[in-house]
């Protein structure tokens, strides 16, 4: 493995973390062809372990059965727009219920690798979860800086698997390089391992990402024309498209597909920097969305990177839309997910509207994590609102007719 920048392609040293020490550029693993193609034989099942010859580490990855989720062809809502052809990779299915095990599985590993005491990380709920877990897994100590006032189910996990939570005031107001610089410093003051996922920070932990792209290619024998993704750090989409990439560079896919971001309006700096033909992704003052998942102020630039360069767009979409779909994919489809998981199939009307999906395409949604992590429309809608009713057959079919 190399560890190259993405913007001046000057190598870095192996284990180097932050951004490009000669232009600030995020720096990104590469892997050589004959690994690769190692892709072709590897059989299908879960555990990101088995794709460790494409993964920045040689130490074996902690399994607690993440990845190889379901990827469900929508039965009400695809066919209600028009499309013909769309498909949920429902990642709420991991061991803690989000995509972020797959990158913490990775965590555990390259901590391991490193000697390091433990692992230290600034989440805002789903990493503070999977990080936990895996290292319990790995029996390694957990810091989570946790920003107040996130999902209380997210914070409960992370506590029922031992790790040391400590809110933070204003974690990510001070914007990136504020959050990046104390993780950074908190991890060497203690000998714990840097696990903020995000990779201008530490450009390793996206890796465990990609696979969900070796997965929904080994399930649809081929890559799809469209992969609509939740957009907040970047991470999650950046490493879709890298792991087409390899795909491609290994012989195993044609043609690359189109990946579109979905951002609240009210948290939209990828969105903005894409209207606006940037090449960098501005820190925004705030974001004020109320979708937890996604609600940050900050995207890399790698996000941007992919988007352009499959040919793809960005996407924006208010919070109650994002909170009716929550409902109508688990209504209709059977799927709860979380309010971030459901921005990906909000996005659709529009795109069609406007010419950038076509009914015919095969469409990826990734729904990023299940519903029980932020499951205020459940609380909502809790049987402890209504009243019993008497032991009988006929009050009950009354009730429930009227």
């Amino acid at each position: 493995m190399r560890l190259v920048c993405c913007d001046c392609s000057r190598e870095a040293p192996p284990g180097a973390l932050g951004p490009c020490p000669d232009c600030g550029g995020i720096l990104r693993p590469e892997y050589p062809d004959e690994a690769l193609r190692q892709l072709a034989d590897i059989p299908p099942g879960p555990g990101i372990d088995r794709y460790r010859a494409v993964l920045p580490v040689s130490t074996a990855i902690p399994f607690l059965g993440e990845g190889d989720t379901p990827l469900i062809r929508s039965r009400r809502v695809g066919p209600a727009l028009g499309l013909e052809a769309l498909y949920f990779k429902n990642e709420g299915r991991n061991p803690t219920g989000a995509f972020k095990d797959r990158a913490a599985a990775l965590v555990a590993a390259l901590a391991l690798e490193a000697g390091a005491k433990g692992v230290v990380t600034a989440s805002s709920g789903n990493a503070a979860s999977a990080i936990s877990a895996y290292c319990a897994a790995a029996g390694l100590k957990c810091l989570i800086l946790l920003e107040p006032g996130n999902p209380s189910a997210k914070l409960r996990q992370a506590l029922a698997t031992g790790a040391r939570v400590l809110p933070v005031q204003g974690l990510f107001a001070r914007g990136p390089e504020a959050v990046s610089g104390l993780v950074l410093e908190v991890a060497a003051r203690l000998n714990y391992y840097p696990a903020f996922v995000w990779a201008p920070v530490n450009p390793y932990i996206l890796e465990g990402l990609k696979s969900i792209s070796y997965e929904i290619v080994a399930r649809l024998e081929s890559a799809p024309e469209v992969v609509v993704c939740p957009v907040g750090g970047g991470d999650l989409l950046a490493a879709q498209w890298r792991g087409y990439l390899e795909l491609k560079r290994a012989g195993l896919i044609g043609n690359l597909p189109r990946l579109i971001g979905v951002q609240s309006l009210n948290a939209p700096p990828l969105l903005k920097a894409f209207k606006a033909g940037d090449r960098r992704v501005t820190t925004l003052p705030n974001a004020n969305s109320r979708i937890s998942g996604i609600n940050v102020a900050f995207t890399g630039d790698h996000a941007l990177a992919a988007v352009c360069e499959s040919g793809g767009v960005v996407a924006g979409v208010t919070d109650e839309a994002i909170l009716g779909m929550q409902a109508r994919l688990a209504v209709d489809e059977g799927v709860w997910v979380e309010p971030a998981g459901a921005a990906s199939t909000v996005a659709l009307a529009s795109l069609l509207e406007a010419g950038r999906v076509s009914a015919g395409e095969r469409v990826v949604c990734v729904l990023t994590g299940a519903g029980f992590k932020d499951a205020h429309l459940a609380e909502a809608l809790s049987l402890g609102q209504q009243a019993a009713v008497e032991f009988n057959v006929d009050t009950i079919v009354r009730q429930f007719t009227q």
